[in-house]
């Protein structure tokens, strides 16, 4: 019995061996390390209400330095620290300081950039200016470049420190980035954000005379068109588009050899326009059409209702007098569908707009 016993208790400590052995031993995963920036970026944001702006110089600035192979961390900073930078880049562990300063001036930005070494304990300052349109990413950009550029034999030794450690960082699967270590650095070899898609709405207000021509002026006197118009534009590579909707209304007598009319022209319709340019002075043209109601007050037969179509079109001029404020003169022609003979004449306007 006492052999039995003693291959009964061998026999189960070999299966449990067996056992054992079969379980996989879970890999031991090392932590991540915070990577350090190699430039801290101090922007100094003038107000609480130009914080859409600090967003849009840290993605520029973001965008450049990860281009480049450098790791950067963004921060929000005073402007003492600005004036002073190198202690709080030196405390994070950067190499070197770039502080961002912008400030508006009514329709424009100044955009003061600072390179700050902690080595060779140098300085580079560019200052630009631009219009606060659609385009002003670019200007931000393009002051970007010339600063890095200054600074390109620096960045390059930056960027060179990382390559012996490129074998160790585990890469990111495709498709996907690693996240920035600390949540504020960029690693090396991550994505650039991509630019955001920026739009702006436009809401316009004027007022014309209508000038009618061919067979219509024997008849129409002089018309007066107040219009409205609200439209959405969006930056595309080929410049500002914008789709929107239109309305007025067009008011003028007409005058026969035996009756006469109060007529109302009101129409609603769809315009697309197109801007050159992101200036304060921006050319544009534009197309609209759609349905127009025909109303005839007469002296003889009453009144008289008609649904026709519209056709609107034209060159102008937008003037940027503060940020968000411009005016525009257009002169457009237009011509409305009424047969036997059309109605079309000019329409020189001058429009208050609000860009929101």
């Amino acid at each position: 019995m006492i052999g039995v016993e003693v291959s009964t208790t061998r026999a189960l400590i070999f299966a449990t061996c067996l056992v054992l052995c079969a379980v996989p031993v879970p890999a031991v995963t090392p932590q991540s390390v915070p990577v350090p920036p190699d430039v801290l970026v101090l922007i100094n944001p003038p107000s609480r209400n130009t914080e859409d702006f600090t967003t849009l110089i840290a993605e520029a600035a973001t965008y450049k330095l990860g281009n480049l192979g450098v790791a950067s961390k963004i921060v929000s900073a005073a402007p003492s620290e600005t004036d002073s930078p190198l202690p709080r880049a030196k405390a994070s562990g950067a190499s070197a300081a770039l502080v961002c300063r912008y400030q508006l001036d009514g329709g424009q930005m100044v955009v003061t950039l600072g390179w700050y070494d902690a080595e060779s304990n140098t300085s580079v300052v560019v200052q630009t200016r631009g219009a606060v349109d659609l385009h002003l990413d670019d200007v931000i950009l393009a002051a970007l470049d010339d600063i890095l550029g200054k600074v390109q034999t620096r960045l390059s030794a930056l960027s060179a420190r990382h390559a012996g450690a490129a074998s160790t960082t585990p890469a990111a699967p495709a498709g996907l980035t690693l996240p920035p270590a600390g949540g504020a650095v960029q690693v090396i070899g991550q994505r650039p954000p991509a630019s955001p898609v920026r739009h702006r709405v436009l809401l316009s207000g004027g007022f014309a005379p209508f000038v009618p021509t061919g067979a219509a002026s024997y008849y129409f006197a002089l018309g007066y068109l107040p219009s409205l118009l609200a439209s959405l534009f969006i930056d595309t590579p080929v410049g500002p588009v914008g789709l929107g909707l239109y309305a007025g209304m067009d008011y003028f007598k007409a005058t026969g050899f035996q009756d006469y009319s109060d007529t109302y022209l009101i129409p609603l319709g769809i315009d697309v326009r197109y801007e050159l340019g992101s200036a304060a002075l921006r050319p544009f043209f534009h197309v609209t059409g759609g349905p127009a109601l025909l109303v005839m007050v007469t002296g003889a037969q009453g009144t008289i209702t008609n649904v026709l179509p519209f056709l609107k079109s034209g060159i102008g001029l937008d003037v940027l007098v503060t940020q968000g404020v411009s005016v525009s003169a257009v002169a457009d022609y237009d011509v409305y569908f009424e047969l036997p003979y059309l109605l079309m004449g000019f329409s020189p306007s001058m429009n208050f707009e609000l860009h929101l």
